[in-house]
């Protein structure tokens, strides 16, 4: 059993009367500790796939399970536990809220969880190490870098010990090296067990996945594996 698994699934969208299919017949199974790239055309259903896997979205029709649970019939404060615990996300824009500083951004996860102050200022120094801006704590998001910005957001996903971390194109806001830099560091992620899923458009970047799909229409046009 995979701890992503997706059967016949359907994304339909209805805005006045009129139904727009997105994801058409998905079948998937991703693997614990994988690391995959879902590539495709805008507006091919990829950023649905992952809202779908990230519990941020239902399908229409089909069966979506996370380790092992139906995510399908779940309520929202079902969902919203695991998105708060077990799955992270990583944006282009890097989702940061402008008036807290890199340390309380990292925190937030961390206050949903409930844990004691003394364990979460472990685990946020523990994780703006792992990212190397450790420096950084106590600035706000307006003075550091486009790249130092994505590096406080893997951290925040580091931080909470989420399961699977869902990258919507990582590295679209960022110069190639930055890009690079943030692509290593994901992957030294995915090495210690993580399970990493990243959406782009960029062939260099889907290279560093050990497996890529690309999405087109709605559906699984091509599942390749690459390097294990």
């Amino acid at each position: 059993m995979g701890l992503i698994e997706l059967k016949n699934i359907y994304k339909e969208y209805t805005t006045d009367q009129i139904i727009t299919p997105a994801l058409t017949d998905i079948h998937l199974v991703i693997e614990k500790g994988d690391f995959v790239s879902i590539i495709g055309a805008s507006g091919s259903g990829k950023t649905t796939l992952l809202n779908i896997i990230g519990c941020m979205d239902l399908p229409t029709k089909g069966e979506y399970c996370f380790a092992g649970k139906n995510i399908s019939s779940m309520t929202e404060h079902d969902l919203a536990k695991i998105r708060g615990k077990q799955i992270s996300f990583i944006f282009q824009n890097f989702a940061l809220i402008e008036n807290m500083t890199v340390y309380e951004n990292v925190e937030i996860p961390l206050l949903k969880q409930g844990l004691k102050k003394a364990e979460r200022d472990q685990k946020i120094s523990s994780a703006l190490k792992a990212v190397g801006i450790d420096s950084l704590s106590k600035k706000r998001p307006a003075h550091i870098s486009g790249g130092q910005k994505q590096r406080v957001a893997i951290a925040r996903a580091i931080a909470c010990g989420a399961d699977v971390i869902l990258a919507d194109e990582p590295t679209g806001a960022l110069d190639s090296k930055t890009a690079k830099e943030i692509m290593q560091l994901l992957t030294k992620l995915n090495e210690t067990g993580t399970t990493v899923i990243v959406i782009t458009h960029d062939m260099n970047v889907a290279a560093y996945a050990h497996r890529i799909l690309e999405i087109k229409d709605g559906r699984i046009e091509h599942d390749m594996k690459l390097h294990p």
